[in-house]
């Protein structure tokens, strides 16, 4: 059977591990809320933390944004290859504010249930093997949920370094908002994002999830067997709920065709069928960060 990724966890299981077993005092937790950028500058700077790759968006004034990516060396650590790109790339000293979208391991937590005393603790209960990165916290807009996340603790120090100001953000989060103000209809949707490979699975309900999770999409039959599950777990109607499959994989249209040997209603969203302006070789939630700075 194929093996689950510990990234986020199933939205109804999150509130009882929250009672249950973060009952205690936090003595040596270091956990800190990142804001979300949502005041509008001249000048954009977005750095994304990838999985294998770093990119740059930068926009100055009403400019063309200037984009680039390269590939994360091997064998340093990911501050470290930040750190050596602050120093040659051209694009990463283009101003004193930034948005660092990081791929990061995350745990969802209902806003009224959430105790940033208590987050860093249930996060290394929930997600193991990050107890010496440095835990931060964000809201995420319209769905009244608070994600937990995990940095490597150098991390902030080398942004703080080159930053006067600057906020981390779970590359997933921007993508999750914007999924949730897509319009409704009488239909129940499951959205499918695919980036670092990995595939997130939300779906929506009165402004909360109403699922989400993060799987491994390093096999295209896993990434299929995920989408049907989350899909039967939900109670969903296949000849009457949809799923969305949206994000950079190359083999989403595979993936497309044989979901619907199970389900009537698959859709491949491209940028534009979400409402998204912007390079379309870019991940979707660096478009969707640009766009939510630039208006």
């Amino acid at each position: 059977m194929p093996q689950k990724v510990k990234t986020n966890v199933f939205w109804m299981i999150i509130i009882p591990l929250w009672k249950r077993n973060c009952n205690f005092a936090i003595q040596t937790c270091h956990i800190m809320q990142t804001p979300y950028p949502s005041t509008p500058t001249s000048d954009i700077l977005v750095i994304r933390i990838g999985q294998d790759t770093l990119s740059v968006l930068s926009k100055k004034g009403s400019m063309p944004p200037a984009t680039a990516t390269w590939e994360m060396k091997s064998g340093i650590s990911v501050s470290a290859n930040l750190r050596e790109a602050l120093k040659t790339q051209p694009l990463l000293r283009s101003g004193e504010k930034a948005t660092i979208l990081v791929d990061a391991p995350t745990l969802a937590v209902p806003e009224d249930e959430f105790s940033a005393d208590q987050s860093a603790a249930c996060f290394t209960y929930t997600i193991s093997g990050h107890e010496r990165d440095l835990k931060k916290h964000t809201v995420v807009k319209g769905l009244h949920a608070v994600v937990v996340f995990a940095i490597e603790r150098d991390l902030e120090t080398v942004v703080s370094d080159h930053f006067t100001q600057y906020s981390f953000l779970p590359a997933s989060v921007p993508m999750w908002e914007h999924l949730a103000r897509q319009r409704s209809s009488h239909r129940r949707t499951l959205y499918g994002y695919f980036h670092d490979g990995k595939l997130d699975l939300v779906s929506f309900d009165k402004g909360r999830f109403l699922f989400c999770n993060t799987f491994s999409a390093a096999h295209v039959h896993d990434a299929v067997y995920y989408v049907l599950y989350a899909f039967s777990q939900m109670g969903m109607k296949a000849e009457r709920d949809e799923v969305v499959i949206a994000g950079h994989t190359p083999h989403r249209k595979w993936i497309a065709d044989n979901l619907q040997s199970y389900v009537q209603r698959v859709t491949v969203a491209e940028a534009k069928d979400l409402g998204l302006d912007g390079d379309s070789t870019l991940p979707l939630d660096m478009i969707i960060t640009l766009n939510n700075n630039d208006r």
